[in-house]
């Protein structure tokens, strides 16, 4: 052997051995000490961050602003109405006899107070004060002066009345058997707004989620892509060092050569993708795509500890927000069939009132005594209403009865679905935590072949196809695990949504969130 043959083994085994060591230092290239430079993220910090950032989030915010809508509508009918009215009226009888002792030109004005509220008993309550201007030119008109009808002149009076009327419903309200239902509904909705809103928010920041590890898998894939590059031409110049050394045919580096293109355009195409997926979750984030952001995430490898499937169903029932809603849903379901059932039957009034009156020249004065209640009305009135037919009450019926059994239909769906999303979710996890264990083991056994690989081919005692297959091992195998960490979580993660459980995993307090979010706007 030459000397010159001997300096280009050297040179090749050198070239060799400085592409093993880079390519062990680009398999690894984070360091705990590279992490705590970075901005690193952990999933609650990413629930956090969507429940304050996200687009959704805001939108469910909203919801959960306006949830006690039903009951504060409800809730709005039995509030005092005050009322303030003033009327004065003008009367000009005709010239005739009748009209001497009543009076040609009579005027009337009135102004009145009241003050009423309705009860969820059944009984409404009213209260009502006014003062009444009365004066007619009866024995005041010139042809009267001097005659028996002058005798029946009066001046002006002020009549003063204190009125309170008290009535009560005897048959559809009977003790406030349909305000109480209809109350106890508006209450359930509010409950039932809010746990939809949960719903919402919680498949809101599950996506987010899966959108940000969508995006560590583009940036893993591109990582990957830049190794494949860097091997790529490591491998190349290796084979045109055998080339020049006579060991190597020049087709093998056209080979590599082509290689070389295909990764780089690869990595070009990797590249694109992370750029796609950063900018779609900042979008969802509602921030400027053009931010720029760290994607170091910290991802969950261990096995949580699971109790039985019974425990774990037992508290999904528990906390899972729609199985809450719609078993409250159920609940308003029945007080609606027993309103509409109650709505069959007629509308029987009892009411009641009792007047206190007074008079006097002037005002306030034909105020003064008028407790003594020495002129006094009083009056009582019984009153049933019942529509022939009663068509509307029977089509309100109907509906309600309708509406009640596709609820129960919702309800039993709801529960079974529970159940499945349950037992898949204890599956899914272990299946995909055993796939992730089995791709830390096919990438170390992929590295090792391709370390083993590598000096044999500068030997000639392996083929640049080898070479290649073990690249593209390698390659497979850190995208394979990657991609078996994001399913990984993403399983516990769903899962959690499937229990309701997800921000009491992460110890996240959703109300404490909000409020801080929404004091920081203020």
């Amino acid at each position: 052997m030459t000397q010159k043959q001997k300096k280009n083994q050297h040179i090749a085994r050198s070239i060799a051995s400085f592409g093993i060591f880079f390519w062990g230092f680009a398999l690894f290239p984070e360091t705990n000490q590279d992490l705590e430079k970075e901005n690193l993220w952990t999933t609650s910090s990413l629930i956090r961050y969507s429940l304050e950032n996200s687009v959704q989030a805001k939108l469910a915010r909203l919801d959960l602003e306006n949830s006690e809508y039903d009951w504060e509508k409800e809730n709005g009918k039995y509030n005092f109405i005050g009322t303030l009215s003033a009327n004065t009226t003008k009367t000009s009888n005709l010239p005739l006899p009748q009209f001497n002792l009543q009076g040609r030109e009579i005027t009337s004005n009135t102004i009145s107070g009241g003050l009423s509220k309705a009860f969820t008993t059944g009984t409404t309550t009213n209260l009502t004060v006014s003062d009444n201007r009365f004066e007619t030119d009866a024995g005041k008109r010139p042809e009267q002066i001097g005659t028996v009808a002058q005798q029946f002149a009066q001046p002006s009076l002020h009549f003063a009345n204190i009125g309170f009327t008290l009535k009560q419903d005897l048959l559809k309200n009977v003790f406030g058997y349909q305000q109480k239902r209809s109350y106890e509904i508006s209450r359930r909705m509010t409950s039932v707004r809010r746990l939809d809103a949960m719903n919402t928010l919680s498949r809101s920041v599950v996506q987010s989620l899966l959108s940000f590890w969508n995006l560590s898998l583009a940036d893993e894939n591109q990582k990957t892509a830049e190794l494949l590059v860097r091997s790529v031409k490591t491998v190349k110049d290796i084979t045109s060092s055998k080339v020049r050394l006579g060991v190597a045919e020049d087709y093998e580096s056209g080979q590599w050569s082509a290689l070389m293109i295909s990764a780089e355009n690869q990595l070009r195409q990797a590249k694109l993708e992370k750029d796609r997926a950063r900018r779609d979750l900042l979008v969802s984030l509602g921030k400027d795509p053009e931010t720029r952001m760290s994607i170091a995430m910290h991802m969950e490898d261990s096995l949580p500890a699971l109790r039985g499937e019974e425990d774990e169903l037992g508290e999904a029932f528990i906390n899972r927000y729609d199985f809450r809603s719609i078993a409250l849903q159920k609940q308003n379901a029945t007080s609606s069939l027993e309103i509409a059932k109650n709505g069959l039957l007629p509308s029987l009034y009892v009411s009641g009132t009792y007047n206190m009156r007074q008079y006097d020249r002037e005002f306030p004065q034909s105020f003064n005594g008028i407790t003594a209640g020495r002129y006094g009305q009083n009056s009582a009135e019984i009153k049933m209403d019942y529509p022939l037919g009663n068509d509307t009450a029977r089509a309100e019926y109907r509906n309600s009865l309708t509406q009640s059994r596709k609820i129960d239909m919702l309800y039993d769906q709801t529960r079974e679905q529970v159940k499945t999303d349950v037992k898949q979710g204890l599956e899914r996890i272990k299946t995909t935590y055993t796939v992730m264990e089995e791709s830390k083991k096919n990438l170390t056994q992929a590295e090792k072949f391709y370390s083993g690989i590598l000096p044999r081919y500068q030997y000639g005692r392996a083929t640049s196809v080898n070479v290649k297959n073990a690249l593209d091992l390698v390659a497979q195998a850190r995208y394979g695990l990657m991609q078996a960490k994001v399913n990984y979580n993403t399983a516990l993660v769903q899962y959690e949504l499937s229990k309701g459980t997800l921000f009491r995993k992460h110890g996240l307090d959703v109300d404490e969130v909000l409020n801080q979010t929404d004091g920081d706007k203020k």
